[in-house]
């Protein structure tokens, strides 16, 4: 594929400027000093901003990339192939995408070789090193935990307190002794929980709350509502930071441009007939304030009827943001899976040494740990 063919693939898969990608991509591994070489990888295939994984991978010198996808809301199989083999194109290395590929179906590769696979079959998950918990590669159920190699590890591509309810079964994989670790996303020099911040300003703005000068509430009980409420004071709004709703006096909501709703951790409804409070009493307390769908779950058909503003307006469920960093981006998601896979690096070549594995450290910082 052409350059400019190629850079047309990823424009339309919203990549403003593929080839800031590629520099991108290529100094987050020297950063990390990413070194994946001998080691498979299994990872997606996905779209947009998400089409970097699987390429970064074998940009670091993995010996096969194996990239399972589907057909979704986001692409089919064969834009998300379209687009990874344009990436791969641009990065002017020796990288094939493939769509058939299968272990033991061919002689020695000569070449890093990223395969595009839609079937998402155990074989795949018996001949990796590293298994990422990326959203196509999930679940990572009783029988994916079976089949993968003894030295096999997982990195999460979050935090540890991020993980979801039937992502990974974390008891299979420890019976099965295979270590799943958490990223480190203050590490130093890539910052990536920091763009949490950014991604409320952003979403603010696109509901026109122009924050500075702006009266704004952040509901959080959990690492979001600090990093929020950080980023819109240092941007010259009036900032109060509730852990919850439930007894915060109506004078406390009645001047407020916007009430940001951002507890990832929070099962149970925030804004709703179960919730802290309901949306008439949103409503009445709060007539001019728009909600700000950040992560938690709102009742956004009952505050639409008692006419309250919502943005972006969809029903999720909890544990869910309602906008990824991707929004801002692809700087986020490319830092974020280069130093899951560096967890990933270091924790499998540690287990293949024979090295006790209790904390991955990295240039004396801890970049990640494991949680099971």
């Amino acid at each position: 594929m052409s350059e400019h063919a190629a850079s047309l693939v990823l424009r339309q898969a919203g990549i403003a400027n593929p080839r800031r990608l590629i520099g991108l991509i290529r100094r987050t591994i020297a950063f990390l000093e990413l070194d994946l070489s001998g080691l498979v990888v299994l990872t997606e295939a996905a779209s947009g901003p998400y089409a970097v994984t699987p390429v970064l991978a074998a940009l670091a010198g993995t010996e096969r990339v194996i990239a399972v996808t589907r057909a979704s809301r986001y692409g089919t199989v064969e834009a998300v192939t379209a687009q990874t083999r344009a990436l791969a194109d641009l990065c002017g290395v020796n990288v094939a995408v493939s769509a058939a590929p299968r272990p033991g179906d061919g002689g020695p590769r000569s070449a890093p070789t990223v395969e595009i696979h839609a079937d998402r079959s155990l074989e795949l998950f018996a001949a990796a090193d590293i298994v990422t918990n990326l959203g196509f590669v999930r679940p990572i159920d009783a029988d994916v935990a079976a089949a993968m190699k003894p030295t096999a590890v997982v990195p999460l591509m979050c935090e540890g307190w991020e993980i979801r309810p039937g992502d990974v079964d974390l008891a299979a994989c420890r019976a099965r002794g295979i270590p799943v670790l958490s990223t480190n996303e203050d590490y130093p020099g890539l910052e990536v929980f920091a763009y949490s911040g950014w991604l409320a300003l952003k979403m603010l703005f696109d509901a026109q709350i122009e924050v500075h000068k702006s009266r704004l509430a952040v509901v959080s009980s959990d690492k979001f509502g600090p990093v929020i409420a950080d980023r819109l004071d240092r941007a010259g709004a009036v900032v109060r930071l509730l852990p919850h709703l439930r007894g915060v006096p109506a004078a406390a909501l009645a001047d407020l441009d916007a009430l940001i709703v951002a507890d990832y951790t929070r099962d149970d409804q925030i804004i709703g007939p179960d919730g802290d409070l309901s949306a008439g009493e949103l409503a009445a307390a709060a007539a001019g304030a728009t909600v700000v769908q950040f992560a938690g779950r709102v009742d956004v058909a009952g505050l639409t009827a008692a006419g309250v503003q919502v943005y972006p307006g969809i029903e999720m469920p909890g544990h869910r943001m309602a906008l990824t960093l991707a929004a801002l981006g692809p700087r986020p998601v490319i830092e974020l899976h280069a130093a899951g896979l560096k967890v990933g690096e270091r924790a499998v070549r540690a287990r293949l040494a024979g090295r006790p594995l209790n904390e991955i450290v990295l240039r004396g910082h801890a970049l990640g740990s494991r949680i099971m």
